[in-house]
């Protein structure tokens, strides 16, 4: 219990620095938007071919696509995506140590969609993550992103088609 406590302790004084240091960079959006990453939470109800389609809506092939999921249970499979983070993936210091969401932190990202609501280990991989310009929802820190939707979006039609009319005003 008391080891638990300083862990979440941790992690929350590594996602708090992470986030100053994230507030310390100058993002912009690019223009062409040429990659994205994508972190998931998969309690929502969308499926990877939906970020497939979004991917392609704005201009890329799949290849320049790259998502991770949150996985509750590393044992558990997961249809979602190839690439996952689970609580294990995080040291006691709460530093990253899986290897898909090391290899997922080391892709620079034109755009990145925290598709998730609060989540610490999500928000640690978002913060830690190199990205010209963020989107998510007001539900998680908002140093994290850059561009803030509702939570009241309940389709991800309208969550895609709001993104997509954003970026295209967003010089």
């Amino acid at each position: 219990m008391i080891f638990k406590s300083l862990h979440e302790k941790l992690l929350r004084k590594k996602i708090n620095k992470s986030l100053i240091e994230l507030s310390k960079q100058h993002r912009v959006k690019s223009t062409p938007i040429k990659s994205l990453g994508c972190i998931i939470d998969p309690s929502f109800p969308v499926s990877v071919d939906l970020f497939i389609d979004l991917a392609h809506s704005i201009g890329l092939k799949e290849k320049d696509l790259k998502v991770i999921t949150f996985q509750e249970n590393k044992n558990a499979f997961n249809v979602f995506s190839s690439m996952n983070i689970t609580p294990d993936c995080i040291s006691f210091y709460g530093n990253l140590t899986g290897k898909d969401s090391l290899e997922f932190i080391s892709n620079d990202y034109d755009l990145l969609i925290n598709f998730f609501k609060s989540n610490s280990l999500l928000t640690l991989l978002s913060s830690k993550s190199n990205a010209k310009f963020r989107v998510g929802f007001e539900s998680v820190r908002p140093e994290l992103n850059d561009l803030i939707f509702s939570n009241n979006i309940k389709k991800f039609k309208n969550f895609k088609n709001e993104l997509i009319k954003y970026l295209k005003l967003i010089k």
